[in-house]
């Protein structure tokens, strides 16, 4: 493109008589840019396609939480009606009764964990208020060395979110929802935190009992690393003579990863076996620090007591099939649940999740 803005700024300053002639000429640099384009877009998709892989930080924000969820893939914003819709669609929790409460731990790969714990309450027969925390634990990681025989000693590197939501049931068909997170991610003695939002839509039409959803996450500001690390002793060095001066090391700033996500989902049954459901869902992803992401996920329950589930995502770069069971109990005045999840990833291993969640009526 360097070339092309050359050959047209030579055009430009080009003499009156061969103003025509410039003008043809730039119509053809223009007609060959735009097929450079198309062709890089409809062509064989590299590396440079993607510039911004990697650009974000807080990547914890991206987890999927609840075994749930994830025993069907990741295909399930439009069916979340759980607690855990608190990540995937807020939305979802506005029709949820009682008290709610669950916890989730995922054993992930080399040792980290993720964490997810939340709380749901009615505010009104229309209105929810929910709070939820996420955190994810690399554990104790050893220093880098030279000398191998040298014990440098060890640091903590972890990740925190911390979640307000407020849910509302407008109609008897939709319901919205919007979340407020303070977000944190600290290694060793740095530390950047930042304020992120979410929000989400969840629309249930006549076209046999679709629903839709609309969800958005990590919308925000750009944190930076602090901390005493960054303090540094600093000399100039055409004066090797001069004493050091206290100096401070700058950061850039990073974006948080910035999702999109519409998912649509039923209940294949359609409501006509008392005993049985067959819930399916597709969740289509656009991601500000890469390529889209599709996922495709099924859950079939029987009796409303135990539950089977399947899913698989596409175009991802390790995670791929999902499955998961669950089983539900319930009385008058309480319900629970378990639920457990595999995830399969290409080179990583397995990541296992379970999920406890209760309900207070």
């Amino acid at each position: 493109m360097t070339y092309f803005k050359f050959i047209t700024s030579t055009m430009v300053m080009s003499s009156a008589k061969h103003t025509r002639l410039t003008l043809k000429s730039l119509m053809i640099v223009g007609l060959v840019s735009l097929a450079m384009t198309a062709n890089g877009q409809t062509g064989s998709t590299t590396a440079a396609d993607f510039t911004n892989v990697g650009s974000g930080g807080s990547l914890f924000t991206k987890i999927g939480v609840g075994a749930r969820a994830m025993g069907m893939a990741g295909g399930f914003s439009a069916l979340a009606d759980d607690i855990t819709a608190l990540y995937w669609n807020p939305a979802g929790v506005a029709r949820l009764q009682g008290i709610n409460a669950s916890a989730s731990y995922t054993a992930w790969f080399a040792g980290i964990t993720h964490n997810f714990i939340a709380a749901v309450i009615p505010l009104s027969d229309r209105y929810r208020f929910g709070v939820s925390m996420t955190v994810l634990d690399n554990g104790t990681l050893d220093k880098a060395t030279i000398a191998k025989d040298i014990n440098a000693g060890t640091f903590n590197a972890n990740d925190m979110s911390i979640g307000v939501t407020l849910a509302g049931a407008l109609t008897d068909r939709f319901s919205f929802g919007a979340t407020v997170k303070f977000i944190r991610s600290a290694i060793l003695d740095l530390s950047a935190e930042g304020i992120g939002f979410d929000a989400g839509s969840l629309y249930q039409t006549d076209f046999y009992h679709l629903k839709i959803s609309l969800a958005l996450s990590n919308l925000g500001s750009d944190p930076s690393f602090q901390g005493n690390s960054l303090s540094v002793l600093a000399q100039n060095d055409a004066n090797s003579t001069a004493a050091k001066n206290n100096a401070k090391l700058v950061t850039s700033s990073y974006s948080l990863p910035l999702s999109f996500r519409i998912g649509i989902g039923t209940d294949v049954f359609q409501g006509e076996s008392q005993d049985q459901k067959l819930n399916v869902g597709f969740d289509f992803a656009a991601h500000s620090d890469g390529p889209e992401t599709y996922n495709l996920g099924g859950e079939y329950i029987w009796n409303d007591m135990v539950a089977i589930r399947a899913g698989y995502g596409f175009n991802q770069d390790q995670l791929g099939l999902g499955l998961g069971a669950g089983f539900k109990f319930k009385s008058e005045d309480f319900m629970g649940s378990i639920d457990y999840a595999i995830n399969t990833t290409k080179s990583l291993g397995s990541i296992h999740r379970v999920t406890i969640s209760t309900q207070f009526r």
